[in-house]
C-alpha cells in the first residue's frame, strides 16, 4: 500500500507540476506560476524517494543519497511554498526582494547538508547505524546535518502557515480562503513532522529512544513512529497541494458554468425579452458597444432592458389581474413561493403589455410592486434568476394566461 501511494503521488505532482509551467495561456504566465511549478516537483522528487526501486537506485551511488536527495527537494519545496504565498501577499516586485532572502537560507542549509554528507564515512551513515543499532553513535557530522534540515524546515513551514492564514483572512474568493485554509491545515502536520525531527535529533545526542520504531514501516500508521515521519509529511503535502492549486485549477470549471447558467438565463428570459422590445422598441440599449462573445454583457442588458419594460408598463399594471392571479395561486398550494410571485407578476406583465397595445387607458389603482423588488436593487445575478422565474411562468404558465385574458372581462362586469 505504501509503495503505491508513494509510486503513484510524484507521477500526479510531476503532471500538475508540468501544466503549470508549460499549460498555455491566453496572456502572459502570471506572477508565481514557477513558483507553484517549483514546489509540485520538488514535492515530486522528494516523495519519489519512499518508493523501493527509486530509493535503491539513488542509493547505488553512495548510501543513503536518496535521503540527502529526498530532505534537499523537501526543503526546496518549502521554500517553493514560502514563495507562491509572497506571490500571493505582495507585487510582485515585493515578492522577489522577499524571496531572494529565503533563497539564501535554502542554499546555506541544502550546502552545509551536502558537506556534512560528504565527509561522513559510509560506514557511519544513518543505514549502517541503524543496521547495527548504533543510532546514538551518529558523527557529529550528521548532527549538522540534521539541525541544518530542521532549522530550515522549521522556518519554512512556520512562515507559510503565517503567511497563509493572514492570506486567508483577507481572501475575497471562498474558493481561495478554503484553500488558504486548507494550506495551512497542511503546514500543521509539516510542523508535526518537523517536531518530530527535532525531538528525534535531540534525542540522539543524549542517546534517548524517544520515538521507538523499526527500520520499515508496515502501514501509514505502524511502528508509531511512521505517523510522524510518513504519515504526517504525506498529509502535510497532500493538504498544501490541494489548498494551492485546487482554486485555480477549479477556475475553468467556474467559468464554465457561470458563462453556461448566463447562456441559459438569456434563454429562459428570451421570450419576454421579445415581447418586450417588440411593443416597446425604445427600451432596446445602443448596441455600439455589443461585443459578440461578452455573454455577461449580453445578459445585463437583457435583465435592464426588461426591468425598464417594467417600468414603462407601470401605468398599466392591473390589480384585478393581480388578484385573480394570487387567487388561482393559493387555490395550487402556491402561495408565499417564489415560483407562484413569479406567476402572479408574470399574469400583471402579460396583461400590461396587452392592454398597453391595444390603446387601453391607464389604470386608475395599479397594482403594487412584486415582494422583493426593493431588495433585489442592484444585485444582478438575485434579479436575473427572478425575471428568469418570470419569465419562464410567463411563457408557459396556464394562470398567466386565463387571468391576463380573463380579468379585463371582470372588471368591465364589475363596471
Amino acid at each position: 500500500m505504501i509503495s503505491a501511494i508513494f509510486g503513484g503521488m510524484p507521477i500526479l505532482l510531476l503532471a500538475a507540476s508540468f501544466y503549470w509551467a508549460f499549460r498555455r495561456r491566453p496572456s502572459r504566465r502570471p506572477a508565481g506560476a514557477l513558483s507553484v511549478s517549483a514546489f509540485l516537483g520538488c514535492f515530486a522528487v522528494a516523495f519519489s524517494a519512499y518508493e523501493p526501486a527509486i530509493r535503491a537506485l539513488e542509493d547505488s551511488i553512495t548510501p543513503d543519497f536518496s535521503r540527502l536527495v529526498s530532505n534537499s527537494a523537501t526543503l526546496s519545496a518549502a521554500a517553493s511554498v514560502a514563495s507562491v504565498l509572497l506571490f500571493l501577499n505582495h507585487d510582485a516586485n515585493e515578492a522577489r526582494r522577499r524571496l531572494r532572502w529565503r533563497l539564501r537560507l535554502l542554499a546555506l542549509a541544502v550546502a552545509t547538508m551536502a558537506v556534512a554528507f560528504a565527509v561522513t564515512p559510509r560506514t557511519l551513515m544513518w543505514s549502517a547505524a541503524e543496521l547495527h543499532g548504533q543510532l546514538d553513535e551518529a558523527p557529529v557530522s550528521l548532527h549538522v546535518y540534521s539541525a541544518a534540515y530542521i532549522a530550515f524546515l522549521g522556518y519554512a513551514v512556520y512562515d507559510c502557515l503565517a503567511q497563509t492564514w493572514a492570506r486567508s483572512r483577507t481572501a475575497t474568493r471562498k474558493s481561495q480562503r478554503i484553500g488558504l485554509r486548507t494550506t495551512a491545515v497542511g503546514c500543521v502536520f509539516a510542523l508535526l513532522y518537523t517536531a518530530y525531527k527535532t525531538v528525534n535529533a535531540v534525542g540522539a545526542l543524549f542517546g534517548w529512544d524517544v520515538i521507538p520504531g523499526g527500520p520499515h514501516c508496515t502501514s501509514l500508521v505502524t511502528p508509531v513512529h511512521c505517523a510522524l515521519s510518513v504519515t504526517a509529511p504525506a498529509v502535510g503535502v497532500l493538504l498544501i497541494t490541494a489548498g494551492l492549486t485546487l482554486p485555480a485549477a477549479l477556475w475553468p470549471l467556474t467559468q464554465f458554468l457561470r458563462r453556461r447558467w448566463e447562456r441559459q438565463s438569456i434563454a429562459d428570459l428570451n421570450p419576454l425579452w421579445q415581447d418586450f422590445t417588440a411593443a416597446l422598441p425604445e427600451i432596446i440599449l445602443d448596441d455600439d458597444a455589443v461585443i459578440d462573445n461578452e455573454i455577461d454583457f449580453l445578459l445585463h442588458r437583457r435583465v435592464v432592458e426588461i426591468n425598464d419594460g417594467i417600468l414603462t408598463l407601470r401605468p398599466y399594471r392591473s390589480l384585478t389581474v393581480q388578484q385573480a392571479a394570487t387567487r388561482e395561486v393559493e387555490r395550487r398550494n402556491l402561495a408565499g413561493t417564489a415560483d407562484g410571485d413569479a406567476v402572479v407578476e408574470a399574469a400583471v406583465l402579460a396583461a400590461a403589455l396587452r392592454a398597453m397595445h391595444s390603446g387601453d387607458e391607464p389604470e386608475f389603482t395599479l397594482a403594487p410592486q412584486a415582494p422583493g423588488t426593493a431588495a433585489r436593487a442592484g444585485n444582478l445575478r438575485a434579479e436575473t434568476i427572478w425575471l428568469r422565474s418570470v419569465a419562464r411562468a410567463y411563457a408557459a404558465s396556464d394562470i398567466v394566461r386565463t387571468a391576463s385574458r380573463e380579468a379585463p372581462m371582470l372588471e368591465t362586469a364589475q363596471g
